[in-house]
């Protein structure tokens, strides 16, 4: 609706150069000059060349360049003008995005103009160079007026020395009509972290307590209300004029909205930050954890539990290397909770009017001390599973987002490794595939003591010719889940995918830097590649490799999605000047795609432009093949992929299939389906990309849950 089209006319860069103290905030546009020195780290950092980066001595805050198009990835869009990323230092960033919204839509930026404090002015094509420094630093961004909203100035102000950005909106009705709006932000930090309570006035925080990072929202004369993703501003009652969350502006009337949004290394640390910010005062305390023996215990939780168990703690944080966590709390009593894996968690009760430094023994755990071998004695990656015996529960190490100890599982890539684990009993099941024969060992873990796992894998099944490939698998930068990029693939590689393309959704990306950091780009050959993922979506998705990458820009260089499945298809085909590629339908309807354009349930010519470009059709899962032709899944009826696709073969549409894990997080999603692919080798070291894609072109491809089997026919005499 012509309502909802905005554009922005102008953002202004805004340089105070006043006197001060000899420190200094930073300006700066990302370019190739300016990324090493000014680019975060961290699991969820989105930012690309000409995206705006305002850093200090404490955070670095990246503000997406304000242009019509800039998305962080696919489900976090529209993030031109937002807070993208924003970290201590050193940074860990884990925001998906925060976005000064009004009336539920997020704004949009189209122009770019920088101006000095000094007067001097720049266009938007002046700005591909900035990088200044000053006292203070502001980036503001203007959206003009409509018919049906007021224009809004979002301005981000950077102090060194501060720990939060402020952000404030000022809202002006440009029209000669009384306007009304909803006031309303927005946030995204997905899966892993913990929420503030409904009742928490003026403050939201998010923490994630498996990736060290929280953030925190501080409200002038608002509270937030969160509802899903959206914050919905309500005006405090000592200014309260009107409707809660509802402002009326007539002609010419403006309305301001400031929050001062900062980042912090724990929960903890977030709301003492808050508590800096109102005034408020608080104790500095100490807590020094050690085991039985007296050494430092890195990584114990530290928090207070909520009233009710299934609300998040109320503050936490993990201790350091050293075993010491230093964080502040209100003055008074509280009661503490300690715990570690395999530990006993210890309750403590202080009083930080009484005394502020604490001392805390934890029991030990047990230790379960790995040693994998392959069958010539040497290193081997490997997936082992820890499952409890009798009355021992199985253990849970983290989160499926997470990398080498997740869930009841460790991944090692050498197969040497020490877990800490409850003591109790166990069986370890250690596997690499379904070529090596797994091992199943019964342990007994005691408290304090190491337990030898030991254990060769075997490789029984022998695929001279064959290799085993995954060519559909997401982490995080796809944007539909939280999952660390690095432990999809160990993953991968501790299930013996010995070919996997990286195909994150709507951007080109690379397993490659992982396997390096891993040293075991030997192991498992890899290449760029994408899942375009358009509307509809059961017919839409298209996985493409190998294609060509250009790092930090926007997708990864990929091409946009497009409504109609077949100028999607082609375009993904002609990318990279009509170059050679694999091109894979992926998990279709395919009636739909095959028979039925419009979706009316009567046959047509469905989407015949599309099926040349198809080289490959993904049909998982594999075992419905001896179920009917309808499935029931959740409660509905659903087309059995499999059986379609046989009937596509019997109708003489000779479309090869393929079977992914289509995996999302790393617990126990790679290697339970995947495909053996015809190849001139076995070692991975020497897999050429272009005979993957040719081989499954030709339909040379086996589909399984596992087994391996190769049959030679021969005619009789």
């Amino acid at each position: 609706m012509a309502c909802l089209r905005r554009f922005f006319s102008l953002i202004a860069l805004m340089l105070v150069f006043a006197a001060g103290p000899a420190g200094a905030a930073d300006l700066v546009r990302l370019t190739e000059k300016t990324w090493e020195g000014f680019a975060p780290q961290g699991k969820e950092v989105d930012c690309i060349y000409g995206d705006f980066v305002l850093r200090n001595d404490r955070l670095v805050c990246v503000i997406a360049d304000p242009i019509p198009g800039r998305n962080a990835n696919m489900t976090v869009r529209d993030v031109g003008g937002c807070i993208i990323d924003l970290s201590r230092r050193p940074t860990n960033d884990q925001l998906g995005c925060y976005y000064p919204k009004l009336a539920g839509q997020q704004l949009a930026f189209a122009a770019a103009g920088a101006e000095l404090a000094t007067g001097k002015t720049f266009e938007t094509g002046d700005l591909a160079n900035l990088r200044e420094s000053s006292e203070q630093v502001y980036l503001t961004c203007r959206s003009a007026a409509t018919d049906a909203l007021p224009a809004a100035d979002v301005t981000y102000t950077l102090r060194d020395g501060w720990d939060y950005v402020l952000v404030e909106t000022v809202y002006t009705n440009r029209g000669d009509k009384t306007l009304t709006v909803a006031l309303s932000d927005a946030v995204r930090a997905d899966r892993t972290f913990d929420r503030s309570p409904n009742n928490s006035g003026d403050l939201f925080w998010t923490n994630d307590r498996n990736f060290g990072q929280g953030y925190g929202v501080l409200f002038e004369d608002h509270h937030p209300l969160a509802k899903g993703n959206v914050l919905e501003l309500q005006r405090l009652k000592s200014v309260e004029a009107q409707p809660a969350d509802r402002v009326t502006l007539g002609p010419e009337d403006t309305y301001k909205i400031a929050r001062k949004i900062f980042p912090g290394n724990s929960l903890f640390h977030v709301l003492e930050l808050a508590r800096n910010l109102r005034g408020e005062e608080q104790a500095a305390v100490e807590l020094r954890v050690r085991d039985m023996g007296g050494k430092p215990i890195a990584g114990a939780d530290v928090f207070i539990p909520a009233a009710d168990a299934k609300n998040p703690p109320l503050g936490h944080a993990r201790t350091g290397a050293d075993g010491v966590l230093k964080f502040a709390l209100p003055k008074g009593k509280h009661t503490l909770k300690v715990a570690g894996i395999g530990r006993e968690t210890v309750s403590l009760d202080v009083d930080t009017e009484r005394h502020t430094a604490f001392d805390v023994q934890m029991s030990d755990p047990g230790y379960v001390r790995g040693k994998i071998t392959s069958e010539t004695g040497g290193p081997i990656p490997c997936k082992i599973q820890f499952r409890g015996v009798g009355d021992t529960p199985d253990p849970d190490f983290g989160p499926e987002s997470g990398e080498t100890a997740v869930k009841n599982l460790h991944y090692s890539h050498t197969g040497q490794f020490l877990q800490p684990i409850a003591p109790g009993q166990y069986q370890a099941i250690v596997s690499y595939g379904p070529e090596h024969d797994a091992a199943f060992v019964e342990i007994e873990v005691a408290r304090g003591k190491e337990t030898p796992l030991s254990a060769k894998l075997v490789r029984s099944v022998k695929s001279e010719g064959w290799i085993s490939a995954d060519f559909h698998n997401h982490s995080s930068p796809s944007g539909d889940n939280t999952s660390s990029q690095f432990g999809r693939v160990l993953n991968i590689l501790c299930e013996q995918i010995e070919f996997a393309p990286c195909t994150e959704h709507n951007r080109i990306s690379s397993y490659t830097p992982h396997l390096k950091r891993l040293a075991v780009e030997k192991l498992m050959a890899t290449c760029s590649g994408i899942e375009l993922t358009g509307k509809p979506l059961p017919i839409n998705h298209q996985n493409a490799f190998p294609l060509v990458e250009k790092p930090r820009t926007q997708d990864g260089g990929a091409p946009v999605t497009d409504e109609d499945p077949s100028v999607q298809i082609e375009r993904l085909a002609l990318w990279d000047g009509k170059s050679e590629k694999l091109i894979q339908q992926n998990h279709p309807d395919i009636g739909w795609l095959f028979y039925d354009k419009n979706g009316d349930g009567l046959p047509d010519q469905g989407f015949e432009k599309s099926l040349p470009y198809m080289d490959v059709i993904e049909v998982h899962p594999i075992e419905w093949m001896l179920k009917e032709p309808l499935v029931e899944i959740r409660g509905r009826k659903e087309n059995n992929r499999v059986f379609n696709w046989l009937q596509l073969l019997n109708q003489g549409r000779r479309v090869p299939g393929v079977v992914n894990t289509d995996s999302h997080y790393n617990f126990h999603e790679s290697g339970f389906w995947r495909n053996y692919i015809q190849s001139p080798t076995d070692d991975p070291a020497k897999v050429q990309v272009l005979d993957v894609v040719r081989a499954s072109e030709k339909g040379h491809i086996v589909l399984t849950t596992a087994p391996f089997l190769e049959v030679l026919l021969t005619a009789d005499g």
